[in-house]
């Protein structure tokens, strides 16, 4: 990843109230794309940010099977879009669960290696201003199945704990649905003290650090009671 972001832009402007996301009582939280369009640099209802000297990710929507879905793409670039999701409350809601697919991944990339830390697509959730601390479920590259490992990036303003959950060992050109316990890998993150301002949901895709291409797409991420949880996702 290592593009150095920190989550303050996620929270300058007006982004979607995830509060009005929410649906019946308990019925948990689905952020999608059905309502998004493609904007200058980014997509509408969330906020980009790139890293200065460094070619952008581009994000964009496209229509799959009739259903709008976020296309991520980069060339030697990288970048993230963020959303604010301060108003979710993952102790009610502590299952994430999203649904993802990879036509390319980028050539040779480790996120266990700073000089190859790049990958298809990423979902973080973190918080902070000016410094940021996230939790990061990624698909890599090289990077074998359920590794995970800490980051650092800018000087120490930005901290990961990243975990690997699908790699080339999986197909290209397939959708997948995964899910985490997000609130216990957040407060685990932060000792029992989950924020409850300046969150946000970002994803990123990179492929600077191999110099080449990737391709990822995302349906829908939503957070779930553990009940809900149980029943199939499609």
């Amino acid at each position: 990843m290592k593009h150095r972001i920190t989550l303050a832009a996620a929270f300058a402007g007006a982004l979607f109230s995830v509060g009005t996301l929410f649906g019946a009582e308990n019925a948990g939280c689905r952020i999608d794309f059905s309502k998004s369009q493609t904007e200058k640099d980014t997509v509408s209802g969330w906020t980009y940010k790139g890293k200065p000297g460094t070619d952008k990710a581009r994000f964009s929507i496209i229509t799959e099977n009739g259903v709008k879905v976020l296309k991520a793409e980069s060339v030697n670039g990288t970048g993230s879009i963020l959303f604010d999701i301060s108003k979710i409350d993952f102790k009610k809601y502590p299952v994430m669960r999203w649904k993802w697919k990879v036509d390319e991944l980028p050539s040779g990339a480790d996120g266990r290696s700073d000089e190859k830390d790049d990958q298809a697509i990423g979902i973080y959730v973190g918080a902070g201003r000016w410094t940021t601390n996230s939790v990061a479920f990624r698909w890599e590259t090289e990077t074998p199945k359920k590794a995970e490992g800490e980051a650092s990036y800018g000087l120490g303003m930005v901290s990961v704990k990243w975990h690997c959950v699908r790699n080339k060992e999986d197909k290209t050109g397939v959708w997948y649905v995964d899910e985490c316990n997000i609130y216990e890998a957040l407060d685990k993150r932060f000792k029992g003290k989950i924020p409850t301002r300046n969150v946000a949901l970002s994803i990123s895709c990179n492929s600077q650090y191999t110099k080449s291409r990737a391709t990822a797409y995302l349906e829908y991420v939503e957070f779930l009671p553990a009940r809900a949880a149980q029943k199939t996702s499609k």
